[in-house]
């Protein structure tokens, strides 16, 4: 009953979070959190909120447990790099955009933005390898950023 009820919320804060209302999002996926303590998945998307009020210890702090509840979340490791990315920690990035690749080998947002941290530390090869991986994936902006780089892919 009560992982019912927890989906329940689940859904429903999904929807605020379409509608950019992250603190009724928190409110939901808070409930269903306390309804069910391990809903990885509300965690994990409890995070974006988090995130989008500034709060990012909060998000950090979910990152972790959403991983460990459930370490196949590729998305999860995908968003926590963005995070180390607004931070500048592209080394950490890096680690869990590979991550997010080795779960999905078709994620073409992880290839692009793991080439471009890579370029910010200076591997301008892995990072073009990576951003190439992502165009031919059909990624618009990877497609995009070659071109205007005048790299062929």
């Amino acid at each position: 009953m009560k992982e019912r009820e927890a989906f329940t919320c689940f859904k429903l804060g999904l929807k605020y979070l379409q509608d950019d209302d992250h603190k009724r999002t928190i409110d939901l996926l808070s409930i269903a959190i306390d309804l069910d303590s391990h809903f990885a998945k509300a965690y994990q998307f409890r995070v974006i909120a988090y995130f989008s009020l500034h709060s990012y210890q909060r998000a950090l702090d979910d990152y972790q447990t959403a991983l460990s509840l459930d370490p196949s979340l590729d998305k999860a490791y995908f968003f926590r790099a963005l995070y180390f990315i607004h931070f500048k920690l592209y080394g950490e990035a890096i680690k869990d955009l590979t991550s997010a690749i080795e779960l999905d080998k078709y994620f073409a947002e992880a290839y692009f933005y793991r080439g471009i941290c890579k370029g910010m530390l200076d591997d301008l090869k892995g990072g073009t390898y990576d951003i190439k991986a992502a165009a031919s994936l059909g990624l618009p902006e990877a497609q995009k950023k070659l071109n205007e780089e005048g790299i062929v892919w």
